[in-house]
């Protein structure tokens, strides 16, 4: 591992994409991207779309259908339009970054990361060598003991790695025991507003709270960058252990007007059969 590759965390600096620059490299990523009323649009799931940029507030022309072959829309409203939702959207949203530090949280948040930070050396990947020797292994062990859909096999994680350490846009904290990495975070900034990506852990380390201090640290990144709003996902109210982690750093849940629009059939039977999903397009049951 080449220590060229690694930067001490105090220097990383988390810098916004336009809105254009992020459609731009999430093109070039596949993504199925659309333009409508000068706003870049995201087809998450087949006819269906939100914003590329998810946190974007958008006015209420602009939040229409953005795509012929379109059964629904999600979109959060800019403060002038609030009145035109119909919605809401829970996030998971640190607004107040500029003054966040260990004194923003409570004592045993403090205790658990000032006892994480002498175990581990956070560092900024600025280039994919670690990852390639060891990410792997902590990806794996992450995905399979969460149940995600993301395991994959050690070829198709690598070859995700082309590309993947793009500076000026991902930027990834990871933390070490000596040469051991055991986890790491990504995420990227559009228009300054900071969008956590990915967080891995190797499971032999869950209990020394080290997602603690990586999403920390990347907060730190945040404020150098002047980013004004952090959001770490939606709210998973069905996943009561990882609301407690996000509010417990500081994330609490905030609802964002919102404008939806669904086919009628369709939306009655995501209510009925997927009400945690329905909630999270809504902010209702």
């Amino acid at each position: 591992m080449s220590n060229s590759q690694l930067r001490d965390t105090s220097e990383a600096v988390l810098t916004s994409m336009t809105e254009a620059e992020f459609a731009d490299w999430r093109s070039q990523e596949g993504a199925h991207i659309v333009q409508h009323c000068g706003r870049y649009w995201q087809e998450v799931r087949p006819g269906f779309y939100q914003p590329l940029h998810l946190l974007a507030r958008l006015s209420a022309e602009q939040a229409t259908r953005p795509a012929l072959l379109c059964w629904g829309f999600q979109a959060a409203l800019c403060e002038d339009d609030q009145g035109a939702a119909n919605a809401s959207v829970p996030v998971h949203l640190l607004s107040d970054i500029e003054n966040y530090d260990l004194s923003s949280l409570k004592k045993n948040c403090r205790y658990d990361i000032r006892k994480s930070r002498s175990q581990f050396k956070i560092v900024e990947l600025t280039g994919p060598e670690l990852l390639y020797e060891q990410g792997y292994e902590v990806f794996i062990s992450a995905t399979t003991r969460t149940g995600e859909p993301d395991v994959r096999s050690r070829k198709k994680y690598l070859a995700s790695l082309k590309n993947y350490v793009v500076p000026k846009r991902r930027l990834i904290l990871a933390g070490l025991i000596g040469d051991k990495l055991c986890g790491y975070i990504t995420g990227y900034a559009v228009d300054g507003i900071a969008y956590g990506d990915k967080l891995y852990m190797a499971t032999e380390v869950l209990k020394t709270n080290i997602n603690r201090v990586l999403l920390f640290e990347f907060a730190q990144a945040c404020r150098r960058g002047k980013i004004c709003e952090f959001f770490i996902g939606q709210h998973w109210r069905e996943k009561p252990g990882l609301v407690e982690f996000k509010q417990g750093m500081g994330f609490s849940v905030k609802y964002l007007p919102t404008k939806v629009q669904m086919n009628p059939i369709i939306g009655q039977f995501i209510r009925r059969h997927r009400p945690h999903i329905y909630y999270r397009l809504t902010g209702h049951d």
